[in-house]
């Protein structure tokens, strides 16, 4: 009697199984959290790379989230600006669930000193920066010529109230 082992060659390798493996790879539930959801993209491969972000409804951040976004634009970041009324954590969430890798936030500080909060997603660590320093160090971070550490190393660590 012989046997017969069938097998199936399937030639087609579209885009829909690449996108699928991407989504699969990348979603996350945090140990610490689990109502939460995480998309993890590689910064490299994020549709949008950093957000943009006012502390609070204050007029005097907007020009500055204006400014920050404009220069994110310039040194050819994708990015999304999120002034809606919501508490800053919401809309961290919001970022994190559609993969957003960092977040830059506008608040009091930024209008004494010029600098800015840069927050990464996957460490929720947060760095104070000047506003000058942000667009060549999230490219930076993007690009892969840049690691957390280094620029943890670099710029104040933000301590968790």
């Amino acid at each position: 009697e012989e046997k017969f082992l069938p097998s199936v060659i399937e030639p087609s390798f579209g885009m829909g199984r690449i996108l699928y493996a991407l989504l699969e790879h990348s979603f996350y539930v945090p140990e610490d959290n689990k109502e939460a959801v995480v998309m993890r993209f590689n910064a490299n491969v994020a549709p949008v790379k950093c957000a943009v972000f006012n502390l609070q409804s204050n007029g005097d951040f907007l020009p500055v989230v204006r400014q920050v976004a404009a220069s994110l634009t310039a040194a050819g970041l994708s990015n999304k600006t999120d002034t809606s009324g919501q508490s800053i954590g919401k809309r961290y969430a919001r970022t994190d669930e559609v993969g957003t890798p960092y977040g830059v936030t506008v608040d009091f500080d930024t209008l004494k000193d010029n600098t800015v909060t840069l927050r990464e997603r996957d460490s929720q660590s947060q760095l104070r920066v000047p506003i000058a320093d942000i667009p060549p160090l999230v490219t930076g971070l993007v690009k892969g010529w840049e690691t957390w550490a280094k620029a943890s190393a670099k710029y104040p660590v933000v301590e968790r109230a």
